[in-house]
Formats: structure tokens, C-alpha cells, sequence
């Protein structure tokens, strides 16, 4: 099974919050600080997959979208060597104070018995148009790093540290063209104003 290449994390100081977690939770924080990216490769239908979910999007078509999105997880799913989760695509970003809502990841619920599942938007939530490609697909891959993190590092719990958004930026920069990826690597944020949720 493929695991993940740690990394020492940077020499710098936790944030507030981490000393008033429970010592489990700051084990798995811990741990996914220190793991930079994912110890698997990009395969040919993998990038496939990205090409035809990205003409799906700019095409504005959201059923072509929804199966796009659906099929890149499925892949990079396979790669990884775990079960392939849910992919919603809705419409118009939910926004509040805060801003516009990219995506959402749903982990399984054991008293639900509800499956993990993401949810992406793919029109902005002002002006209802089409989210930028490398936005979707950031957006996409930052969701499946928060079902890795469960899945494939069995971490018990996903948070937004450094690892976790260079594990981002690894699935982003290994699936999409290099013309096409970002060139700003340490950028977590996107061209449509937020970074991803």
C-alpha cells in the first residue's frame, strides 16, 4: 500500500489552539505537519481524468463536470490503494461574512453508516461564473488530502497544518500539466479570492 514521505516539518512555533487539543489529536497534528507528500505517482489516466474534468468545467456543463470530478477521485483513489469516496458538484458557492465556500469533505459517519463524501461548487457565489480550472482542481485535491489523511495516513483526523498543504500542493502539481500547474507552489490560496475550505 502506498504511504507517505515525511518531511522534517520547519523549525516554528504551533499555533494557539494546538495546546488546548486532547494528546491524541496532537499526535495526529504532529503527524501530518510532518508528511510533505504522498508516496505514489501520477498515472496517465490520472492526468487524463484532470484534462477531461477541466473541459468539462470551462465548457460550464455541470453533469460533465460532476462525472469529471468524480473520475479524478476514483483515480487518484486507485493510486492511493483506498476505497474511492462520494463527489457532489453543485452549482453557486454558499457565502457569508467569511466569503465563498469552495468545498466541503464529509468523513464516514459510523452512526449514520454515511459513506466520505466531498462536496465542490463550481460557480462563484457573486457573479455565478465558472471557478477558474486550477481553482476547482486545487479545491478538488485539497478535499481528497482531508480523506487521504483518514484513508491512507490513518491520522484519525485531518487538519489544515503545513504538511497538509504541501500534501495539497504534491496532488496539484503531480496531476496537472506543468503549463498548467501552479507556479506558485506555496500560494494557498487561489485566483477566485479564498483559499480552500
Amino acid at each position: 500500500m502506498p504511504a507517505a514521505k515525511k518531511t522534517p516539518p520547519a523549525a516554528r512555533k504551533l499555533p494557539r489552539f494546538f495546546h488546548r487539543m486532547p494528546p491524541l489529536a496532537q499526535r495526529a497534528y504532529l503527524r501530518s505537519d510532518a508528511i510533505g507528500k504522498f508516496d505514489f505517482d501520477a498515472t496517465a489516466q490520472a492526468r487524463h481524468a484532470v484534462r477531461a474534468l477541466v473541459a468539462a468545467l470551462e465548457s460550464g456543463d455541470s453533469k460533465a463536470t460532476a462525472g469529471g470530478a468524480r473520475s479524478v477521485a476514483i483515480e487518484v483513489c486507485r493510486i492511493a490503494a483506498v476505497m474511492p469516496l462520494g463527489v457532489e458538484v453543485r452549482s453557486v458557492r454558499p457565502k457569508n461574512q467569511r466569503g465563498e465556500l469552495h468545498g466541503l469533505f464529509y468523513p464516514f459517519n459510523a452512526r449514520s453508516r454515511t459513506p466520505a463524501h466531498i462536496i465542490l461548487w463550481m460557480r462563484t457565489a457573486e457573479r455565478h461564473d465558472v471557478v477558474k480550472p486550477r481553482t476547482f482542481v486545487r479545491t478538488l485535491m485539497h478535499e481528497l488530502v482531508h480523506y487521504l489523511d483518514y484513508a491512507l495516513l490513518r491520522l484519525g483526523d485531518s487538519f489544515h497544518t503545513m504538511g497538509f498543504f504541501r500534501r495539497e500542493s504534491f496532488l496539484v502539481q503531480m496531476l496537472l500539466e506543468p503549463d498548467d500547474a501552479d507556479p506558485d507552489a506555496a500560494d494557498l490560496g487561489d485566483s477566485d479570492g479564498d483559499p480552500p475550505s
